[in-house]
This record gives structure tokens, sequence and C-alpha cells, in this order.
């Protein structure tokens, strides 16, 4: 298992993931009244860290021929993909509404809150009755996913372009998060089409698969944690200079 996940490098994902989560933890300690929305986003990632470990019992299982839990030996959970389903529901759900709370138009924001809603609806039930969630990824929730995240950053950019908060968006640390989550899901999403290909006959579509993944996190959560660490220097500013004029 260990010469497994070295191979392929499985561990650098998951270490990329706990700095994102350490570093959110950090400006939430630094940044008091951080908004509700962003405690909620390092929450989330706490949940990731969490999943990616926890997944690791379908690698630990093949290869120790299911002798620690035999009952798994060919059932349903015996892979892990269940689990990664249900999180890019979660996720999809999560940074959608992020953006979305950061929205000023009343009609548009309704209207977006309501697409997450039926999203949610719609998701639950692929996962429920689609027959896919144990054995392969859910396309259409993946592609709604991405279409509604696509979305939900386009009309925070165009309300970031229409204030003033554009001159500040170095500073602003949902905008890192939709810079990362946009580029990620770009880059990633269409891999997800050819989930049939993964398997040990294709071993070479395994490491293009686990080098763009791998890459791609390490792209996104690296910049989530420079943001969370920037933005977290950058809001203390404006304290530590009145401090100084006051001594």
């Amino acid at each position: 298992m260990l010469e497994y996940i070295i191979e392929y490098k499985l561990y650098v994902g998951i270490l990329f993931e706990l700095m994102a989560a350490i570093c959110g933890s950090y400006y939430l300690f630094r940044i008091r009244g951080a908004k509700g929305v962003h405690q909620l986003f390092v929450g989330y990632l706490w949940l990731v860290v969490f999943i990616e470990i926890l997944g690791l019992y379908a690698i630990w299982n093949y290869f120790e021929g299911y002798e620690t839990f035999p009952w798994l030996k060919d059932s349903e959970f015996a892979q892990n993909t269940w689990l990664f389903n249900c999180l890019k529901l979660i996720t999809y759900i999560v940074l959608s509404s992020v953006f979305i709370c950061f929205l000023e138009t009343s009609k548009l924001k309704k209207r977006l809150k309501m697409a997450v809603v039926l999203y949610f609806i719609i998701g639950i039930a692929e996962i429920l009755f689609s027959g896919k969630v144990f054995y392969k990824y859910i396309i259409e929730n993946i592609f709604l996913g991405t279409l509604l995240l696509l979305i939900c950053v386009g009309a925070y950019f165009q309300k970031l372009a229409q204030s003033d908060d554009i001159l500040n968006f170095s500073r602003d640390l949902t905008f890192y998060i939709a810079v990362g989550a946009v580029i990620w899901n770009l880059c990633v999403t269409p891999i997800f089409i050819y989930d049939s290909y993964f398997n040990t006959k294709n071993e070479d579509f395994i490491l293009l698969y686990a080098a763009i993944l791998r890459y791609s996190n390490i792209f996104m959560y690296g910049l989530f944690s420079f943001a969370f660490i920037y933005c977290a220097q950058q809001k203390q500013l404006p304290e530590l200079k009145n401090n100084k004029r006051a001594k």
C-alpha cells in the first residue's frame, strides 16, 4: 500500500489539502470577526482532509487482502467511489454558496439559491437511484455542479467589477477561492468523462489522471493557503498602524 501511495504520489494532494485547512484555521484565529461563509469554507476544507484520509481504506483493504475488514470484500463499499460522489455534491453546494453570499442583487441571489436547492435535490436523487454511486463518478452531478459553480463565480466577478471592491481585489479572500475553484474544475472535470478507463489495465491513463489531479490540487490548495496567510496579514495592517500611532 505504501509503495502504491508513493508511486502515484497520493500523499501530495492530501498534504496540500491539510496545509490549506491549517492555514484556514490560522486565518480564522487572526480574523476573529471572519465572515460566517469563510468559516463554513474552512470547515469544508477540514471535511475534505477527513474524507481523503478515510478514502484510503479502499487501498488498504485491496493490498491487505481484506484481512482487516473481510466483510467489505465483494461488497458495494469495497471501492471508495461512493464517498467521493457524496463529497463532490457537498463541494459544489458549499462553493456556490460562498459566492452567492457576496451578491447584492436580491433577485439574482434568490434565483441562484433556488438553483443550489434544485441541484441538491437532483444530486441526491442521482446518488440514491442512478445505481452509479458505488462504481463510477456520477458525471451528471459533476457537470451540473461545475455549471452551477461557474455561473455563481461569474455573478461574483460581475459584482466585484461593478463595485469599488475591485480596487482591493488582491486582499479579498473570496477572489482567490474563485480563481482556484474555477481553474481546478476546468482542468479536472474533463478527465472524469473517461473514469471508466481508470483500472489496472490502463496504467498510462492512471498516471495521466493522477498527474492532472495532483498538480491541480497543488495549485488550488496552494493558492488557498497563500490567500489565507496573505489576507490575514493584510487585514491586520490597519490595526497595527493604529497601534503604532497610539504609541
